[in-house]
Parts: structure tokens; C-alpha cells; sequence
């Protein structure tokens, strides 16, 4: 179970997700599968979503979210030193709530929607603040 602060972030970083124009995810192998099916159930489950993801295989054993237009993010253990990063602490565990979090989202109709996202949405995300709530 995820604290409320992890939660926040895994909110916090599907929304950027969602908001972008694009994204790659660079990870150690293991997701290769997993991200195609991402691709394919978003489309499926939010049709009015349209881009592209991509997976990017590195040494890694971070998980590594580079969006065009929005704020990035990572799944590790250890924090990045940006706090422009949204960061979730943790490794493979955390990338299916993440993934499901998409899908909800975007099934939901977000971005285009009002109110969908809760109303953490609407406000500034403080990376700071989570930070020190997760450590």
C-alpha cells in the first residue's frame, strides 16, 4: 500500500504524462512489453489521447519518464538531484500503480476534463514537500 504522499506523486506524474506531446521511458529491459501494452490500452481506453511512447533500454535500474512539453520523472530508490523531477521511491512495484493511474486518468478524460483528476490537479506540485514526506 502506498502512502498518500507516494500516491500523490504517482498522481502527479501520470498527469504530466498525460499532458505531454510525447514520451520515452527508459528502463533496464524488464518493461519492454509493458509499455507497448500501456500504448495500446491508453488508445483503446482514451482515444482522444494521441501520442507516442517509446521505451529506451539503459544499465539502469531506475525508471526514467523524459515528456515533451511537461516536467519528467523517475521511479528509484535514491531521489534525483532536480526537483523539477517528479520523484516516486521505489522500482518495479510502483510501475503498475503508475500505469494504472494512466489509464484511469485518461479513461476519465484527462487532461480535457474538469475535475477528473481530483483536486490536487489544479494545484502546484511542491517537489520539495514530497520529498521530505517520502524520506
Amino acid at each position: 500500500m502506498m502512502s498518500s504522499s507516494e500516491d500523490a506523486a504517482v498522481s502527479e506524474l501520470a498527469r504530466r504524462i498525460l499532458r505531454s506531446n510525447g514520451l520515452t521511458i527508459i528502463h533496464n529491459g524488464e518493461l519492454s512489453e509493458q509499455i507497448e501494452q500501456l500504448s495500446f490500452e491508453l488508445s483503446d481506453r482514451a482515444p482522444k489521447i494521441v501520442f507516442g511512447i517509446k521505451g529506451q533500454i539503459n544499465s539502469s535500474n531506475k525508471i526514467i519518464f523524459e515528456n515533451k512539453n511537461t516536467g519528467d520523472g523517475m521511479i528509484s530508490i535514491s531521489p534525483p538531484n532536480s526537483l523539477e523531477i517528479v520523484w516516486i521511491k521505489g522500482g518495479l512495484n510502483v510501475w503498475e500503480k503508475l500505469r494504472q493511474k494512466i489509464i484511469e486518468l485518461g479513461a476519465a478524460g484527462y487532461p480535457g476534463c474538469v475535475g477528473c483528476a481530483g483536486p490536487a490537479a489544479s494545484e502546484p506540485w511542491d517537489e520539495e514537500y514530497s520529498r521530505n514526506e517520502i524520506l
